[in-house]
Parts: structure tokens; sequence; C-alpha cells
């Protein structure tokens, strides 16, 4: 069982994510375990087809996890944008090629299912289980939430995994910072009437209020986003009358839609996102197509002066803000400044739960 300082932060699986992730410290990888999520296949605008096969877009998985995350600890593996009636060319299941990787690279996946999967799917999650006894995550969302029990039930009946080996993930995706005192009370509620609320290995509470883009973001200006997910925990964490704390979980510093534009017309401006204490900061600049990458230089230095940043010591994302800030690298590129935003986001988190003070 998890304890309520520890910190699960979503990840899409993608280059700078994974980077993040391979700067970690040790003492800090020891007090997370991150969901990755794999992301969609790109699709091929011109061709109007997707980039890669399903099979191209798997290969290497387990290697790209061993790489960044290691074998010593669990993290959570989610195929949510994964096709339903994709199979590979052997006519393999995308899940149990990826566990089948994961399990030849030794590393620890605890696989993600949840009440709309299909049949097939939840097959590979009870095999998996049958092989690794390493448990499952049920991932529930606010669609779900209406007849939760019912929902729930209808699965177990399914997996006919015990409880006490299943992880409870409520996921509460986007939420606007204008709704925070609403989200808190509905969350209160809901909290103590969770199914088998006693029962589970863990409950762990998920959301962002990270916007899907940046398009309400003026050009040439620094903003503000209420870190809602985080504010509402607090919150919910201290209220005594919730029966079972749950865990904290967030998306660090992105939307849980995944993002897709056509990039022969997409205008992606430069920009970097910062975690604060209880807000995030963005600092945006100009199409990056048109005004070039030299932006960055600005932009971080800018970050380095705000009253947010927490100095080059603290995570690996904040020496290389100095660096690009004092004009000692190269400028970076969008990948980059997602590396190093992701990493300043997770030890931002680890270290707020090491120090807060919880009943």
């Amino acid at each position: 069982m998890l304890d309520k300082r520890h910190y699960v932060p979503i990840l899409k699986w993608k280059q700078g994510e994974q980077t993040a992730l391979n700067l970690l410290p040790k003492f800090i990888k020891e007090s997370i375990t991150p969901l990755i999520e794999l992301p969609p296949i790109e699709w091929n605008y011109e061709k109007e087809q997707p980039k890669k096969t399903i099979d191209k877009h798997l290969n290497g998985i387990g290697d790209s996890i061993d790489k960044h995350w290691g074998k010593q600890q669990a993290f959570f593996i989610d195929l949510l944008y994964i096709k339903e009636n994709d199979r590979l060319q052997n006519g393999e299941h995308p899940l149990q090629f990826v566990l089948g990787d994961l399990r030849q690279k030794k590393v620890v996946g605890i696989p993600i299912t949840s009440v709309e999967r299909d049949v097939a799917f939840q097959t590979e999650i009870i095999e998996a289980n049958r092989i690794d006894n390493l448990g499952v995550g049920i991932r529930v969302r606010e669609e779900d939430f209406g007849d939760l029990k019912t929902k729930i039930d209808h699965l177990l009946a399914i997996l006919n995994i015990a409880k006490c080996s299943i992880d409870l993930i409520v996921d509460f995706e986007y939420i606007d910072p204008n709704t925070n005192i609403r989200t808190t009370l509905f969350l209160k509620e809901f909290l103590n009437n969770i199914p088998y609320l006693n029962d589970w290995r863990n409950i762990i509470f998920c959301a962002t209020s990270f916007p899907k883009d940046l398009s309400e973001v003026q050009r040439d200006s620094i903003e503000v986003i209420p870190r809602s997910e985080w504010i509402i925990w607090k919150d919910l964490i201290k209220t005594e009358n919730i029966i079972r704390k749950p865990v904290f979980g967030d998306y660090t510093i992105a939307n849980p839609s995944p993002f897709e534009a056509d990039p022969r017309v997409i205008k992606i401006p430069a920009s970097i996102r910062y975690t604060g204490d209880d807000q995030f900061v963005v600092f945006k600049g100009k199409n990056l197509r048109k005004f070039g990458y030299e932006q960055y230089y600005d932009l971080a230095a800018q970050l380095v002066d705000h009253e947010e940043y927490k100095g080059p010591t603290f995570s690996a994302g904040d020496q290389y803000a100095y660096v690009v800030a004092s004009k000692s690298d190269k400028p970076g590129s969008p990948t980059t400044w997602r590396r190093a935003g992701t990493n300043h986001h997770i030890v931002q988190v680890a270290t707020e739960l090491s120090n807060l003070l919880l009943p």
C-alpha cells in the first residue's frame, strides 16, 4: 500500500517525458509510481494514414522504460490510446505484446484497465496477473461515476482478481479552475461512497487544471494557472470526515487530451511551463517557425528571474533553465523544455508531499 506522501505522475511516453524521468535523483524515484500512457500512433496528414504500423509503434517499449525508469520499482502502464481492434502482424494483442516485452526486460509494469475495455483486453489482464501476480489498476473517469458499483461489480466478475490486489484510480481528468469549490464538494461526497472503499490496495486521485493548449495565453506574456488538482487534494486530505484519503496524482505539465494537429498548418509558439507552489506559470513567446528558437533565451531568463523559480540546484530541469538563461547552451526546443518542465514538476510535487503537514 502506498502512503499519503506517495505521488503518481501520469506521463505520456514521449521523448521529453522519458528523459525527464531518467534525470530524477534516486530518492525522488523512490517516492513516485509513474503511470505511463502509450501515446496514439501519429497520423500522416499528407497520406491520410497512420505513420506507423502497430508493430513499429510498440517496438522498443520495454527497452525505453528499462532505460529511463529501470527495473527496481513498479510503474503503471495504460494502452488507452491503442485502438480496440488493433493487432500485431502475427495476430498478437497489443497488451500481450507490451507486457511480454516488459517481462522479458524484467521491468515491473502493472497494467491498467477500465470498465469499458472489451473482452479481449480483459482476457489479457487476467493472463498477465496469472503470470506476474502484480495485480491491476482500474481507472474510472467522470462518465463512469454514475452507477459505479454496477460497473465495477461487472468488471470484478470478469477479472476475478481480489480487490486487495487492485489499485482504483479516480481520474477526474481536467478541472476548470473556476469550478474548484464545486469540484471539492463533489469529491468529498464521492470519495466516501466509492464501492468497497476499504478493500482496494490503493485509491489514487488524479486530475489537472492545465489547459489543452495555450491559445488563451497571450504571446509575449507571463500568465499563471491555479493548480486546482493540488489545491483540491490538499483540502481533501485535511478533511476529517473523509474515511479513506486518496494518494495524489496529476498529469504533470500536460493536459489529459493527446495533442493532435496537422504540422503543416499548426503554429507552435515558444513557451516554458513551470510549476510553482500552487500555480503553473506559463512563459509564452511567438510562433517558432516565424521568430525562431532564440526566443527561449529570453523566456529562460524570465523564468530564472521569476519569484517561483527554485534555483539551479533544485532539479535537472531548473539547472537546464539556468544554463540556457545564461546563454551557455543552445536555446532548446519544445521537446527539451517539456523535459525540463516535467522533471522540475515531479521534483516539485514529490518535495511538496514530503514537506506537507498531514493529519
